[in-house]
């Protein structure tokens, strides 16, 4: 078959996928049971994905091509497969391929694989490839806005206390608007495990940052309020909860024409 055929086929639905199906999101048994469905495939085609890895020849040059993609492609989806695995093997592999790699995606996808590991040693590395990454690569926003997503996107536990650690980086500026989608917005819509936890604290997090936005970028704020106003999709405990964050919104003083549209018609 066509390697990114294969590639797409191995690649299960999205949990913002999923969630769109469900007439009541259950956050935690979407995130954990693809989660194990991911890990269940892993264990079961752990040999046909370390072949798969193991024959693609890092050194050769980067080409565009069509095929070349594809097999890229592949191999990094074989990758996260084997991540998921926590072998030490493979995690020194994944951070090989980052140190090594001789274009952005492969980077990228070493990089994601290693924030996301759930291993001790993988988040070792995870943090020196953060590191590196940032100090290579500082001077080119785009770039570190891929920095700021990816951290942002981590689906392990404390990535909100993360997200707002880099608030107080230097490469986030909160009037950039490039950079609050990179990194507040990639929280908030892309990280529905971490962003419905902790009852509450990631709906108030963002209800603090409308806030602020209102004042200086109504459009952006406007924007961001998304994920808030889809509250009667979850279950009562989280409908309360994402319900007073966008009252407390509605009370603010001196509220936006953008955000008081938005606000107004989700609590209609």
């Amino acid at each position: 078959l066509d390697q990114a055929m294969v590639a797409y086929m191995l690649s299960l639905p999205s949990e913002a996928y999923l969630s769109e199906l469900a007439e009541m999101v259950d956050v935690e048994a979407i995130h954990f049971s693809r989660t194990a469905v991911r890990t269940a495939l892993a264990r079961e085609l752990r040999d046909d994905f370390l072949r798969i890895y193991g024959a693609y020849d890092h050194q050769q040059a980067y080409t565009a091509t069509a095929d070349a993609i594809a097999v890229r492609s592949l191999k990094n989806v074989a990758l996260a497969y084997l991540m998921l695995l926590n072998d030490e093997a493979v995690i020194r592999a994944c951070e090989q391929q980052y140190r090594a790699s001789n274009n952005m995606t492969d980077v990228m996808a070493a990089l994601t694989q290693l924030v996301n590991s759930g291993a001790a040693l993988g988040q070792q590395l995870a943090e020196q490839a953060l590191a590196d990454f940032y100090q290579r690569w500082q001077h080119e926003s785009l770039v570190v806005n891929q920095w700021l997503s990816v951290q942002a996107t981590c689906s392990l536990p404390g990535t909100l206390t993360k997200v707002k650690t880099l608030q107080s980086h230097a490469g986030y500026d909160g009037k950039n608007p490039n950079k609050i989608r990179s990194l507040i917005a990639s929280f908030c819509n892309a990280n529905a495990i971490n962003f419905h936890a902790d009852q509450g604290a990631g709906y108030q997090f963002l209800a603090d940052q409308i806030i602020q936005l209102n004042r200086q970028n109504p459009q952006i704020a406007s924007r961001l309020l998304t994920p808030l106003t889809k509250w009667k999709k979850y279950n009562p405990q989280r409908q309360a909860l994402m319900k007073s964050a966008l009252e407390r919104i509605m009370a603010e003083p001196e509220l936006s024409k953008d955000v008081f549209e938005v606000v107004s018609k989700s609590l209609a």
